[in-house]
């Protein structure tokens, strides 16, 4: 710390939202996205990069003479998260003002997923305008996810992992915390907690799942992301919850093996191999 450190840089295109959008994409579902962009050399090469695997971006906002927003993630020996950090400051432009003039656009699909790295004023917005749909959240992180306490009942699916569970609950044990929520409102729970048994919670009972086996972790930036996408492609296709579980788990395990948050491997054929 306080000095200059070797280190390998990698730089690739990432967040929670475009992850998802492309993992869906790679399983072969029609993704459109609603995002913000400046008109630096990155937000170009970010939108290009959409285009280029079939994402449809035209909805989104566009802005002259500023930045794409941009996460560092530092990572350790084990090739696990040590630090992440964030500028999202352009991210404040997606703002409720903007997304009402999208209205008729969104009311064309009945499936939408929500990055909460949005503004709450934005997440306000959003989930009690279109509660006709299926609405999916990823909790994000600990400090985000806090965001969303007053909005539980009105999420469809929420996917978080233990720690960002415990900034939601104050319950000691996580049946306890699991409950708690579900009280509060919450309908579908996503939960994961590294190598521990999957937990998907509905109000009628809770699944729990092996996650499964890997020998080498190339990068854990993106794993969750992968989680959610492969059970939203489950929910696209009317999976059964534990098929929607399996998939899950399979995207999450090829994304493991990837530099990048997304997987240029992950399509139906290698999940096949899994299967």
């Amino acid at each position: 710390l306080y000095d200059s450190n070797p280190s390998k840089i990698h730089v690739a295109f990432g967040g929670v939202g475009r992850n998802i959008a492309e993992n869906l994409s790679r399983l072969e579902n029609e993704v459109h996205f609603i995002t913000v962009f400046g008109d630096d050399f990155f937000s170009k090469s970010a939108n290009k990069s959409l285009e280029k695997i079939g994402i449809d971006t035209t909805n989104s906002l566009f802005i002259k003479n500023r930045s794409n927003s941009v996460y560092l993630g530092i990572m350790n020996q084990e090739n696990d998260l040590f630090l992440g950090l964030n500028d999202m400051e352009i991210t404040k432009e997606l703002n409720s003002e903007f997304l009402k003039t999208k209205a008729r656009f969104i009311n064309e699909f009945s499936t939408i997923i929500i990055d909460n790295n949005l503004e709450t004023e934005a997440l306000h917005y959003l989930l009690n305008t279109y509660q006709d749909k299926i609405i999916i959240m990823d909790a994000v992180s600990a400090k985000k996810v806090v965001k969303l306490s007053a909005y539980l009942d009105k999420i469809s699916i929420l996917k978080l992992n233990q720690i960002e569970l415990s900034a939601l609950s104050d319950e000691l044990e996580t049946i306890d915390k699991i409950k708690h929520l579900h009280i509060k409102g919450a309908k579908t729970l996503l939960i994961t907690n590294q190598e521990k048994d999957i937990i998907l919670s509905k109000k009628g009972g809770i699944i729990t799942k092996k996650v499964l086996g890997i020998d080498t972790i190339v990068n854990a930036t993106g794993a969750g992301d992968a989680f959610l996408s492969g059970f939203i492609h489950g929910v696209l296709h009317n999976f059964s919850d534990d098929k929607k579980l399996k998939y899950a788990n399979i995207a999450a395990n090829i994304t493991l093996q990837s530099n990048n948050s997304t997987s240029e491997l992950l399509n139906k054929n290698e999940v096949k191999k899994y299967e």
